[in-house]
């Protein structure tokens, strides 16, 4: 295949950049189509290329804001809102919600967009927006807003956890509802159940699918402390009983990525967790739940495990502080 310098040059600056590489002149486009289809480049989106290699070390999220960046260039004027806005910011979310990368952006009216990329336009009243990373996007109090409408509860809930991490606030978000009569009345189940202290998306997601599913919610990173040593469970049950359960959720990255285990070999790993749980034992607590994130995706499995531990189902009371929460 014919080498040609000036596509490479676009293909270095557009990796550099962390955005796609594209062209408007018909001669440099031709010759990114010959090297995608020769497998040297994917297309990420019609007109944006980027090596294969380099593509496929990037995570869903990077991805799409890689297509983003290049979007915004072509379209300057463009405001990213609603998921893409929630990636913008850094805001923790289930991966799989990028499955087709798809845009969203803010319009004055609704309908479709024509773009090189599959678009989403969504009305935002009163829209400030704000610069983030070369970007302009809604605010993060905008962003929870339009992903409490777009998106299921234990998917948001990952949004609004690590948003709330980040420093925005309930008080942000409610401001911004009231410039919004019609904002989504799922915004406040979200702002009721949201907790900062979430250690990622993952665990929200799993414990959003925990509330969706009608179960007492947990508190979440709760410490222990036996014989001097330190130990943080991921979720807590204390019940009326005096039964103390504890929820892990287990990564399969803890037995074999090296950072998750400090090089430990995989028999070393499960030897601490073993003594980890002696230790809660020993500090109280009666039932310990292990699960994935693909036994909660599936959800009859985490409900089954759940079940099984005793977690009970949530109070009447705690319905009632919704009803007076959305009141």
């Amino acid at each position: 295949m014919k080498n040609h310098a000036q596509a490479n040059k676009i293909i270095e600056e557009a990796v550099m950049e962390r955005r796609c590489a594209y062209s408007h002149n018909e001669a440099e486009n031709a010759a990114l189509r010959r090297r995608m289809k020769c497998g040297e480049l994917v297309r990420a989106a019609h007109g944006l290329y980027l090596p294969q290699d380099y593509w496929n070390n990037l995570s869903p999220p990077e991805r799409t804001l890689h297509i983003a960046r290049s979007m915004s260039l072509l379209y300057p004027h463009w405001i990213f809102a609603g998921l893409t806005s929630a990636t913008i910011h850094g805001f923790d979310h289930p991966w799989s919600l990028h499955s087709t990368h798809q845009l969203t952006i803010v319009g004055r009216e609704h309908g479709k967009i024509r773009a090189r990329h599959p678009t989403k336009r969504i009305y935002v009243p009163n829209c400030v927006p704000v610069r983030i990373g070369g970007f302009l996007a809604t605010t993060p109090a905008r962003t929870l807003i339009d992903c409490s409408s777009a998106l299921y509860f234990r998917c948001a809930l990952s949004i609004f956890d690590s948003a709330f991490a980040h420093g925005v606030t309930a008080n942000d978000v409610l401001e911004e509802c009231e410039k919004d009569p019609c904002a989504h009345p799922a915004v406040a189940k979200l702002l009721l159940y949201a907790n900062p202290d979430s250690d990622n998306g993952g665990e929200s997601f799993a414990r959003g699918t925990m509330i969706e599913e009608g179960f007492m919610p947990p508190m979440v990173q709760v410490p222990f402390i036996v014989n001097g040593k330190s130990y943080r469970v991921d979720f807590l049950w204390k019940l009326a009983d005096e039964r103390v359960i504890v929820g892990e959720f287990d990564g399969t990255a803890k037995y074999v990525d090296p950072d998750m285990t400090d090089r430990r070999s995989i028999q070393g790993t499960v030897f601490l967790e073993r003594e980890r749980e002696d230790a809660l034992r020993q500090a109280g607590v009666t039932d310990i739940v292990r699960f994935t994130f693909d036994v909660v995706l599936q959800k009859a499995p985490l409900i089954r495990k759940l079940k099984q531990a005793g977690v009970p189902m949530a109070s009447h009371d705690l319905h009632n502080d919704y009803a007076q929460f959305t009141g």
